[in-house]
């Protein structure tokens, strides 16, 4: 329901979050380096059955909690599952957002590695589940308050 101001959270958090994935993150300051990874192409490379996979993690935690901020636009009746979306959302965004803090303190080069100001995406849109969790919590005051002048 678009009349409803957590919408409008979970939307500018979305489109944070999107924003996040495609502009970089990471810049490498080196002689004859200068180069930079989007939030998508932040990866870690793991063995697995004697074979190098490369894994997407930052995309896969960041992409996921923009598939439930999406889905928690259209649950708008179930307002308890809404909220625990909200806070698997933030758990999800919090753990991209680790992931690529890990990969800037591991990597490696003859110059500097920087994490740019693109990174404080995420905490804002962590901000913007919080207040959509509030304004969540208050609808659901709201209606046991109508329901109570009912009885």
């Amino acid at each position: 329901m678009l009349q409803r101001i957590q919408t409008l959270f979970l939307l500018l958090a979305i489109i944070l979050l999107g924003l996040f994935l495609w502009l970089p993150v990471l810049a490498v300051e080196a002689p004859k380096v200068n180069s930079s990874l989007q939030g998508y192409d932040i990866t870690h490379t793991m063995r697995f059955m004697e074979q190098p996979y490369v894994y997407y993690f930052s995309a896969i935690f960041i992409g996921t909690a923009i598939a439930f901020s999406l889905i928690n636009i259209f649950l708008f009746k179930k307002r308890g599952l809404q909220m625990l979306l909200c806070w698997f959302s933030v758990l999800l965004i919090a753990s991209g957002e680790i992931f690529v803090y890990y990969k800037y303190q591991i990597m490696v080069f003859d110059g500097d590695v920087i994490l740019t100001y693109w990174n404080l995406l995420p905490l804002a849109a962590i901000a913007l589940h919080i207040l959509a969790i509030v304004f969540i919590r208050k609808d659901e005051a709201l209606l046991a308050s109508v329901d109570r002048l009912r009885d």
